[in-house]
């Protein structure tokens, strides 16, 4: 996994509020005033991703989001996915790592519900089917299992603003071993009207060691925080367009809320695990291990 790029975010990536249709991918075309490094090309974006997650472990205890996404799964390119997440980092030995997403788009998923805990649960997620045809079953799943991975590039251990800069890190560390990356910095880039500092990173020789052809990544000014990201593989054809692998935009962040235990118990009366449409929910516990 650590040879991936990016969390269930996680990953990533518009104020959503703003949105008629579903977001445009990212491209140089629309960021203005490119600054070329003169440096080791992948060293300042080092540099920026170490100072982001200096700033998590200081200061992020916890966070709401909304998190669209789309993502090349088992080789399809799948449709925008609109997500609200509940995120809070471990502090300590009495607060674990929890996360809560409750999908809204498209039709087919929204009302699907997941929550991990970790520790809890013997390290299982929590998955309420949602959509159209079943969407009440709920059931524990292991999350790296077939099951929980069939939709998803990454499993929900790997959401979250931390995880993807730790792991953004590592990639860059690995790839500065070559010379042949191109990276270009964007200091008017805007995502859902807020300042970003854009920086786009091109791999000239396609290598088995990357995981990308051309990265975009978008930092929030005022959070420091990375809330964009999409990567691209080498064009299919001579003179094609890259392929799009996932693409990942956060919105609406609201930093250090106060999340507590009720935010991640699935007990939660504004979560629907154990309840089926227009039924008592204690007569529909739908819990199958596996």
């Amino acid at each position: 996994m650590t040879r991936r790029i990016l969390s269930f975010f996680f990953i990533g990536l518009l104020s959503l509020t703003a949105w008629s249709k579903e977001p445009t991918p990212v491209q140089p075309a629309s960021l203005e005033k490119p600054t070329v490094t003169t440096e080791h090309p992948l060293k300042p974006v080092l540099k920026m991703a170490g100072e982001a997650h200096a700033k998590i472990e200081r200061e992020v205890r916890d966070y709401t989001c909304t998190i669209t996404r789309r993502e090349r799964v088992h080789g399809e390119l799948r449709s925008y996915e609109t997500i609200n997440a509940k995120v809070r980092h471990a502090q300590g030995t009495d607060t674990p790592f929890s996360v809560y997403v409750s999908f809204l788009k498209p039709k087919q998923l929204a009302g699907r519900e997941a929550l991990f805990v970790a520790g809890e649960n013997g390290d299982k997620l929590l998955v309420r089917r949602g959509g159209t045809r079943m969407s009440y079953v709920s059931t524990y799943l292991e999350p790296m299992s077939k099951m929980a991975m069939d939709e998803n590039r990454y499993p929900i251990t790997e959401i979250g603003f931390k995880r993807m800069l730790e792991v953004l890190m590592e990639r860059m560390r690995d790839d500065m071993r070559f010379s042949d990356a191109k990276v270009t910095f964007f200091q008017d880039a805007k995502l859902g009207g807020r300042a970003c500092t854009g920086v786009e990173a091109v791999h000239a020789t396609e290598r088995p060691e990357y995981t990308f052809h051309r990265a975009v990544v978008l930092i929030d000014k005022e959070l420091k925080l990375p809330v964009g990201y999409a990567a691209y593989w080498w064009p299919e054809e001579k003179g094609g367009k890259p392929v799009l692998l996932e693409e990942y935009y956060y919105t609406n962040i609201k930093l250090n809320v106060g999340l507590t235990d009720a935010d991640f118990d699935r007990d939660n009366p504004e979560y629907k695990f154990f309840e089926r449409d227009g039924a008592d929910p204690a007569a529909e516990s739908q819990t199958v291990s596996r």
